[in-house]
């Protein structure tokens, strides 16, 4: 097996700390799950898709078998060399309970996938307590503060809800930009689940 570079960790994690250009190293686009169990938001599904280069660079560093693909065992490895790494910047994952800071869930479950040359990251995370959006509003922002990684939320279907009847809930997206960064010139979108 050959030693495998250290650039997507680089860039996601040395990268984020280090001082940032006027553009971001690295873009991401992402899509949301709001897991429903019993009218309750239970938990919440992620998926980055990065940007092509970010992507071939993953695929370098990790399709051993160079079939376009990862198998479990390379998807593991991403996980293991280059994920997890990211709990020490919270997965890019801000959660707020009633705009209090609401400390983010171990994920679980990370699959990295690709496709035509395209690379995914997709996890779980457990609520630590089921929420009940009718009464509480649990808000979800994913963003690099130091901006060298630029994620911004899918155009379209940015948020699914699961296990709950359609109509019964719906998902808000907003700007923030008293939430702004990057010297303010950076303001993030904020998803929430709204239920009449």
């Amino acid at each position: 097996m050959r030693r495998r570079a250290v650039w997507p960790l680089a860039a996601l994690l040395a990268l984020a700390s280090a001082p940032a250009l006027a553009h971001p190293d690295i873009l991401m686009e992402c899509h949301l799950l709001f897991n429903f169990e019993g009218g309750e938001i239970t938990g919440i599904g992620e998926s980055w898709t990065f940007d092509e280069t970010f992507s071939a660079q993953l695929l370098a560093d990790y399709d051993e078998d160079h079939d376009g693909s990862f198998n479990e065992a390379e998807s593991t490895a991403i996980g293991n060399e280059t994920f997890a790494r990211l709990g020490e910047i919270h997965y890019f994952t801000f959660l707020t309970l009633d705009g209090a800071p609401l400390p983010v869930p171990e994920p679980f479950g990370f699959k990295a996938a690709a496709q035509g040359g395209i690379v995914t990251f997709s996890f779980g995370l457990r609520l630590a307590a089921p929420v009940a959006p009718q009464s509480h509003k649990l808000a979800l922002q994913i963003k690099d503060p130091d901006y060298a990684v630029g994620a911004s939320l899918a155009a379209h279907e940015a948020v699914v809800l699961k296990g709950i009847e359609p109509g019964a809930c719906r998902a808000v997206i907003t700007s923030k930009p008293e939430d702004a960064y990057f010297d303010g010139l950076v303001i993030p979108k904020e998803a929430s689940i709204v239920c009449p």
